[in-house]
């Protein structure tokens, strides 16, 4: 309603139930100054959020927005998601408290072929901290070898990682990921991935030999679909977003 102009108060009171039972963590926190979007609905006229036990305040990372991308012609939800991946040149993600893009998609509408290309843009953005955090995003997803990016980082930026993240060695994972690409052959991974995203994200791997064997699979199984990490020998594709929408990056980062 902020967005669409038609809310004529400047603070909005908002209430939930204290009740906490074991919950921790930031499920439902703020913090100070924080930029967040808050799903609520009106009881007796009044703003209750929507759940009291998971999260339905989910910060905003991107930094400050005048309107949402797209019009009103798309789905609430999609122009929501791309707000939050909406990195212009000036934001840094040192604003954002949460050192990682997981909630980046409250409604889960773009899918994971479209986000891992969102991600892919990011790690060209001029913000050292966006690189970094999007470099995690595509090491994080673990044996998909979406992991080109990993030399790109310096020792101290892959050292901040491990020491955040000190339940997880990216390092490890990442050399794991690749020995298992190296050792199984196409015919093993083509079957066990059956959806159309998961097979996309296949046509992307980092091991060059895999990755050709993938592509002439997915162009036999998919003829015609321009929409893929296909032919092999060419970057990965990746998107930028901005007010209209998540458009393909060529090149660095537009000034």
């Amino acid at each position: 309603m902020v967005l669409r102009g038609v809310e004529p108060r400047n603070v909005i009171n908002i209430y939930e139930i204290a009740w906490t039972g074991g919950a921790s963590g930031d499920w439902n926190s703020t913090q100070d100054g924080e930029r967040a979007l808050f799903l609520v609905r009106v009881e007796n006229g009044r703003y209750h959020i929507v759940r009291d036990w998971w999260r339905c305040i989910f910060p905003v990372t991107s930094g400050p927005h005048s309107r949402l991308p797209l019009d009103d012609s798309h789905p609430l939800w999609e122009r929501i998601a791309l707000m939050n991946w909406w990195m212009e040149r000036s934001n840094e993600a040192t604003q954002n408290p949460y050192p990682h893009f997981r909630n980046n998609d409250p409604g889960n509408v773009l899918g994971l072929w479209r986000t891992v290309k969102i991600e892919r843009g990011l790690v060209r953005h001029p913000s050292r901290s966006v690189r970094v955090l999007a470099c995690q995003a595509l090491v994080a997803l673990g044996g998909w070898g979406q992991d080109e990016c990993w030399e790109a980082l310096s020792e101290q930026d892959r050292a901040y990682l491990t020491d955040y993240y000190h339940y997880r060695d990216f390092a490890k994972e990442v050399a794991a990921g690749r020995l298992n690409l190296q050792k199984l052959d196409a015919s093993w991974w083509w079957p066990r991935f059956t959806s159309r995203d998961e097979r996309r994200l296949l046509t992307t791997v980092s091991n060059p030999k895999r990755r050709a064997e993938l592509c002439q699979m997915y162009e036999r199984e998919y003829p015609g679909d321009p929409d893929t990490g296909c032919p092999a020998n060419r970057l990965p594709p990746a998107t930028i977003v901005s007010e209209r929408g998540d458009r393909p990056l060529v090149g660095p980062w537009p000034r």
